[in-house]
């Protein structure tokens, strides 16, 4: 069954090995559920807290949240990373516990909010989760599997972020208006995302167990590994990963724009109610999770063909999702319908490098260095997503919303352009990593 759906290797796992892999994939669902919850609501929780201006909501509510998130996020998941990279198997599951908890804990908090200054502080601490467990989950990844299939089991990791984001979406724009026990229903959408993983985390806690350093690498890795300044000098040295953070950087504004501020755009700007402007970028997140699931199935296919293949599917598929979304966010039509196709067709196209970004880096760093890597990596990509509200709020103050959103998008071209310069680098790491694991 497992080999059908494209993840055999965990054939080679025990029982428990296997209840934490299925246990954290749905733990990262419940993690990314709570991050577009506000996007439905910007207009509605800013009018809670005094913030009635679009300006002024924009600002407040999507774009200095989203940089305080990073902020914090960002400095976990550096810490999460080293810790990663320094602890055995028991303690990288203690880690990933606890970065968790903490993190659904503040989502909660969200939700009970008496005023803005306690708003931000939780969603603040809410990126303690997001960002903790970003560099554990997917340096695990490199121990469940081969470097041919990750690409695909990568995918699956993807593919439970996707969804989680997409019901947060979801969520937020269904309760938009509703109201239960006197509580606005934004604020019912965040507590009801973060309770699930509550009891996951207990069963984690009490059963789950990760696979050992390097398991399924071509030679040894320490199970343990103090991290040292060296280990940061060698993370820099590897080409690979300079393209693959320069690529990250640009390419996250474009995402911080469709799924924080296209809805509050649609709504308030063209005119077209909450409903359909929030079923838009549901549209649009719930077939990028089947373009990021599909994608991984695809970079493994090209990765087999010819391993320079890869980084070139993935420049290709980024410039030809800059279309699409330049169409949504110029569209002038009375009817939003048109743009629900537009927006299907985006969602399977700009998402498809996702999880063969978060493969390359595995397949192109040693073991004990993993997750160190993913965390760096994280810093400019998903988590890096939530810096991306924050750059288009600074263009929102300086251009009007049309013009500020088209030169948002742009910044995929850069990303894109990156991607064209790997594909030998990439091979020539790759040869590196085997030859140092084959004479250890």
């Amino acid at each position: 069954m497992l080999e059908k759906i494209g993840l055999g290797d965990l054939e080679q796992a025990s029982a428990r090995e296997k209840f934490t892999f299925f246990g954290v994939l749905f733990l990262t669902f419940f993690l990314f559920a709570d991050q577009n919850v506000a996007a439905a609501n910007l207009s509605r929780i800013g009018a809670e807290f005094g913030f009635t201006q679009e300006k002024d909501y924009r600002w407040y509510i999507g774009s200095l949240v989203s940089l305080c998130f990073f902020a914090l996020g960002g400095l976990l998941s550096v810490y999460a990373g080293v810790l990663n990279d320094k602890f055995s198997a028991k303690g990288r599951l203690y880690t990933l516990i606890l970065v968790s908890f903490m993190g659904e804990l503040a989502c909660a908090a969200s939700g009970l909010a008496p005023n803005y200054a306690v708003y931000l502080a939780t969603r603040t601490l809410t990126g303690v989760g997001l960002g903790g467990i970003y560099p554990l989950i997917f340096s695990a990844m490199g121990d469940y599997f081969r470097p041919a299939n990750r690409p695909i089991a990568s995918g699956y990791l993807g593919l439970a972020m996707g969804l989680g984001i997409a019901l947060g979406q979801l969520i937020g724009g269904f309760l938009a208006h509703s109201e239960f026990l006197g509580l606005s229903g934004w604020r019912i959408a965040f507590i009801l995302m973060a309770l699930p993983s509550f009891p996951l985390l207990l069963l984690l806690l009490l059963w789950g167990k990760l696979p050992e350093r390097g398991k399924m690498d071509p030679g040894h890795s320490p199970e343990e590994h103090p991290v040292h300044l060296s280990d940061v000098r060698s993370i820099f040295s590897v080409k690979t990963n300079l393209l693959v953070f320069a690529q990250s950087i640009p390419g996250c504004v474009p995402w911080g724009l469709l799924f924080t501020y296209v809805v509050d755009y649609y709504e308030k700007n063209k005119g077209f109610h909450v409903e359909e402007a929030n079923l838009l970028v549901m549209l649009f997140g719930g077939f990028a999770i089947m373009g990021a699931f599909v994608g991984g199935y695809l970079g493994a296919f090209f990765y087999r063909l010819r391993h320079e293949y890869l980084p070139l599917f993935c420049g290709l598929t980024i410039l030809l999702g800059m279309i699409p979304t330049f169409i949504i966010i110029n569209y002038t039509g009375k009817t939003i319908a048109p743009m629900f196709l537009v927006a299907i067709l985006g969602g399977l196209i700009t998402p498809l490098t996702g999880p063969n970004v978060r493969a390359i880096l595995a397949n192109t760093n040693l073991p004990e260095h993993r997750g160190s890597v993913f965390a760096l990596f994280n810093l400019t990509d998903d988590l890096g997503k939530g810096l991306g509200p924050f750059f288009v709020g600074l263009l929102l103050l300086i251009f009007e919303p049309e013009i500020a959103y088209n030169v948002a998008v742009a910044f995929w071209l850069i990303s894109g352009i990156i991607w064209f310069f790997m594909p030998s680098q990439m091979v020539r790491d790759e040869e590196l990593v085997t030859q140092t694991l084959k004479q250890r």
